[in-house]
């Protein structure tokens, strides 16, 4: 009797374990999500004449595509918008209000990933390397699915720009890299666990001097391919000041160029800033092993090349068309990498972007477009000054003025023993009066008006209680500030305005279906669906939504 009764309890336990095995939910072997920096929606149809069959058009054939998605605050920065896109929230959970910000505790404006806490690893200059991801205050997708099976999960970052890796990889990835200008290298920091140095495959690409081979060549247009979609008079609008050393038309002698920034720098503003990345990337992919085993790893890939040509040449530039046509090319050898490697159902891919990016001012000008650049550099003096007239003493009234925010100085105004009203009522009526100001706000401003105030929940989602400024303005649309970014020419973002909000979001792979939706999809929605497909919990300070439209019936 015992005996059967053993042998019962083997085949129920058998049994068991089979239907549990049925059950066990599957999972891609690899994740790549892949942020376009500065990719304005259009620019998935704009270009796709001139597209071949294995990149964008691709993704749009065999992939999902989200039409509608937009980003569901203000600034739209790289920082802020590589976070939301992985911590699946804003940055008034997150905290990364901007990629530099003025910092109460430090006294001084603090960039976003900067860590004097930590060394460079793999470059003499300390500094390129003195970074780490402790400013960001909830947790990334990354950091989840690390967290969901014991760090069994790979996890790297790869990127030109330091924050577009350090910030989607999160707290506690495998590793982190980007690219360092003096050296051609790609380099992380003493943060990371390679702390004692690179690994030997990383220095084994950087001794291969791709940087310096990209940049001692012709940067010149794809031969055969109609340039008609961008403006061949454009080169009037384009912005000398921001990168001082592209002069003429393509083809470009970058090492020409080179030889006169005395560095390797150069192929940030050409689209081999992409290929370099995607070349490292594939080697991480190859050398770390990720989709190796059984335990889902992720690739947070990003590339940085076609922000900095967007901000140097513009939106209607034959340079930002050709670096698009480009790009299109890295990802069909991308995805035919991944179709030989692992195959197309064992690898989920989604592609968006962290921003989008303006029309340039000047030429909407002589289209007669109202259109603008706000003195926002400017900006602190005339207030002080309006604030000497209007309460009777002078005197620092203003911390710091950036990314549209106002940081009051509380000693002084408790010195002078001011009425902060008066302050901020000052403050406001002087702007109101300036050209390109649609409204000024203070915090409790913010927290009283109508949801249906323009762009309301986009400004509140912006806004960090201890990071974020006093005061809040937002310019008319085609408007924009004279940031570092932005000259008389090229392109910037950071507007509530379609333009910088509409972005694409494009789903591939694994159990991805075929199709589209125009259903409006927030940025923050990206990080809750991934962790639906992939079973795991959601980062910590989610406020997304699941995209149902991805799992069908």
């Amino acid at each position: 009797m015992l005996t059967r009764f053993t042998a019962f309890c083997g085949l129920f336990m058998a049994a068991s374990f089979l239907l549990n095995a049925q059950n066990t939910p599957t999972r891609p072997k690899l994740v790549i999500g892949i942020v376009v920096d500065q990719m304005r929606y259009d620019y998935l149809y704009r270009y796709e004449a001139e597209y071949g069959n294995g990149g964008f058009k691709r993704l749009l054939r065999d992939g999902f595509s989200c039409e509608n998605t937009h980003f569901n605050y203000v600034p739209t920065y790289t920082g802020p918008g590589h976070a939301a896109v992985y911590t699946g929230t804003t940055p008034s959970v997150n905290g990364i209000v901007g990629n530099d910000w003025f910092d109460r505790g430090l006294n001084k404006n603090r960039y976003v990933t900067a860590d004097p806490a930590y060394q460079s690893v793999g470059a003499p200059n300390g500094r390129t390397g003195q970074h780490s991801p402790t400013v960001l205050l909830s947790t990334t997708i990354t950091d989840e699915l690390r967290l969901s099976n014991n760090y069994r999960s790979k996890v790297v970052g790869v990127c030109l720009k330091d924050r577009g890796s350090i910030l989607p990889a999160g707290h506690i990835p495998n590793a982190a890299y980007w690219f360092d200008d003096a050296t051609g290298n790609f380099i992380t920091s003493s943060y990371y666990p390679d702390s004692l140095g690179l690994p030997k495959w990383v220095q084994d690409f950087n001794s291969r001097k791709l940087a310096e081979k990209y940049a001692s060549g012709k940067w010149d247009k794809l031969p055969g391919v109609d340039y008609s979609q961008s403006f061949a008079d454009w080169k009037q609008h384009e912005d000398a000041g921001y990168f001082k050393y592209f002069t003429g038309d393509m083809p470009y002698d970058l090492a020409a160029i080179r030889q006169k920034t005395g560095n390797v720098g150069v192929i940030r503003f050409t689209p081999f800033g992409n290929t370099i990345t995607l070349d490292f990337a594939l080697e991480a992919i190859d050398k770390m092993e990720l989709g190796a085993d059984n335990w889902t790893d992720f690739l947070c890939l990003s590339f940085s090349s076609t922000d900095y040509v967007g901000h140097q040449f513009g939106v209607h530039a034959e340079e930002t068309q050709d670096t698009y046509l480009k790009l299109d090319k890295d990802l069909e050898r991308l995805l035919n990498y991944l179709d030989q490697k692992f195959g197309k159902d064992q690898v989920l891919v989604f592609l968006t972007a962290d921003h989008g990016g303006c029309e340039t001012p000047e030429h909407f000008r002589e289209l007669r477009i109202p259109t603008g650049i706000f003195p926002e550099s400017k900006l602190e003096e005339k207030l002080e000054q309006a604030l000497a007239t209007a309460l009777g003493s002078g005197g620092d009234y203003i911390q710091a003025v950036s990314n549209q925010q106002i940081w009051l100085n509380w000693q002084t105004i408790a010195d002078y023993q001011t009425d902060p009203y008066n302050v901020e009522a000052a403050i406001k009526a002087a702007m109101r009066d300036m050209p390109g100001v649609y409204d000024v706000l203070t915090r409790d401003d913010l927290d009283q008006i109508a949801s249906d105030y323009p762009f309301a929940s986009r400004l509140r989602n912006g806004i960090h209680p201890r990071r974020s400024g006093d005061i809040i303005f937002q310019l008319d649309p085609a408007w924009h500030a004279d940031d570092a970014f932005f000259g008389d020419g090229g392109c910037t973002h950071g507007s509530s305005y379609p333009y910088d909000t509409h972005v694409p979001l494009l789903w591939y792979g694994w159990k991805s279906p075929k199709g589209t939706t125009h259903r409006l999809v927030q940025i923050t929605d990206i990080a809750p669906t991934l962790a639906s497909m992939l079973r795991i919990m959601e980062p910590n300070g989610t406020t997304g939504e699941v995209i149902t439209e991805l799992f069908g019936n």
